[in-house]
């Protein structure tokens, strides 16, 4: 037995990837200046705001499964990258690093990329990674939609005026 080897880390690293019909200077300043506004276009999310002085935390949101608090770790305005780990998340997880990449198509299209990079704990973590990845493939393609819809037309989606109205009716 070699008491030096490595454990096997297990980590989850989905991209998901939209066209946006909006030059890439735009769709940076939306992704660094709007980072504490995901509440304006992102279903499921209720309420974010930038942390506070004593907070460690650069945005905190108020989500449907619970409150995440993010820390942004990169900003690399050269590659349009931004990067920041995410706290909050069951148990289960060690860490998490989302990333945004955007690449320029054309002066008046930018691609986007994002997704997590996941570390889970040994045993439960790696039996909650299959039903962990599945609801992320489900989560990820709506919320780019979101994204695509507020960036282009300066609107929520559908579906997150859906949302936000049914959250309206509750409140009555």
């Amino acid at each position: 037995m070699n008491i030096h080897s490595k454990k096997h880390v297990k980590m989850i690293d989905l991209k998901f990837n939209r066209k946006i019909n909006k030059p890439i200077k735009e769709v940076w300043k939306f992704v660094i200046e709007d980072f504490d506004k995901g509440h304006l276009w992102a279903t499921g999310t209720t309420s974010c705001r930038k942390g506070e002085s004593h907070e460690d935390f650069d945005r905190v949101c108020e989500t449907e499964t619970g409150i995440l608090m993010d820390t942004i770790t990169k900003v690399d305005k050269e590659n349009h990258t931004l990067e920041f780990s995410v706290k909050g998340l069951p148990f289960f997880v060690r860490s998490v690093v989302s990333t945004w990449k955007l690449n320029k198509i054309s002066d008046t299209q930018t691609e986007i990329i994002l997704g997590p990079r996941i570390t889970v704990k040994p045993v439960i973590g790696t039996l909650a990674q299959i039903p962990m990845k599945m609801a992320l493939k489900k989560l990820y393609p709506g919320l780019l939609d979101d994204l695509v819809v507020y960036v282009e037309t300066g609107k929520p989606s559908p579906r997150k005026q859906q949302e936000t109205e049914v959250h309206r009716k509750n409140k009555r």
